[in-house]
Order: C-alpha cells, then sequence, then structure tokens
C-alpha cells in the first residue's frame, strides 16, 4: 500500500505542499489587495497627481499577474502561452470582482476605469513577459 501511494506521488508530479508554497505569493498579494478596497479612505501616501488612483491601480495588478504566473508555470507546469493567458484573465476577473465588492464599502465607488487599468496592469505584465520569454535563446526557454 505505501509503495503504491509513493509510485503515485512520483507520478503525479510535484507534492501538494510545493504547490501551495507557489500559489502563497498569489493568495497574499490578492489578500492585501482585497483589504484595501475594504477600507472606506485610503492614506494618501507619497506626491498627489491626478489619476493617481489608476496608477496604483495598473501597479498592484501587474504585480499580482506575476504573482499568479508563479504558481501557473512552474507550479502547475502550464505552457508559457496558457500560463501567460490564463494569469491574465484571473487578473482582470479579480480586478472586475474587486470593483463589484467597493460597491458595498461606505464612501468607495464602483469605478470602470479602475477595472481598466486593473486589467492593462495585467495586460502590460504578460506582454513584458512574454516578449522576455520568446527573446531568450530557445536552449533556455522550457
Amino acid at each position: 500500500m505505501l509503495a503504491r501511494r509513493a509510485n503515485i506521488r512520483q507520478h503525479a508530479g510535484m507534492p501538494h505542499t510545493r504547490k501551495i508554497a507557489f500559489w502563497l505569493p498569489a493568495l497574499l498579494w490578492a489578500g492585501l489587495i482585497f483589504f484595501l478596497s475594504s477600507q472606506s479612505r485610503l492614506p494618501d501616501i507619497g506626491p498627489q497627481f491626478p489619476d493617481k488612483d489608476k496608477v496604483e491601480h495598473l501597479v498592484f495588478y501587474t504585480i499580482f499577474w506575476f504573482c499568479l504566473l508563479l504558481p501557473l508555470r512552474y507550479g502547475h507546469r502550464l505552457s508559457l502561452t496558457t500560463a501567460i493567458v490564463l494569469a491574465f484573465l484571473i487578473t482582470s476577473a479579480y480586478g472586475a470582482s474587486d470593483e463589484f465588492h467597493q460597491r458595498f464599502v461606505p464612501n468607495r465607488t464602483c469605478d470602470v476605469a479602475d477595472w481598466v487599468a486593473d486589467t492593462f496592469g495585467g495586460f502590460l505584465a504578460a506582454a513584458a513577459y512574454w516578449v522576455y520569454e520568446t527573446s531568450r535563446s530557445p536552449k533556455t526557454n522550457r
């Protein structure tokens, strides 16, 4: 029985604990985004300029995309294209759910422009990573 379990574990690929470890940054970053969007008012940090909120959304969701790529590409060993597209779709969907969530937070509103900034952040990350991976030598690509 134990030999059979060990054999199944070998064929299943990576142990579950390693897969969970790959997902940890994405889950923590999603939690941070959720926590911040749950606040009625965010502190004003750094210089103030027009549309600073959109830039912050873009930056947060660019980082979120990279946090999602780690488990998809290396934890689940998806192909480059599949991992990039799936991370982008999850980023955009999470941005949309975040904006919907803000409808229920006092002093916050649901803003389509924020969701566009979230999605564009994911797109920028995906495009940058695609260029990086496809410009490397074929020997170093997996």
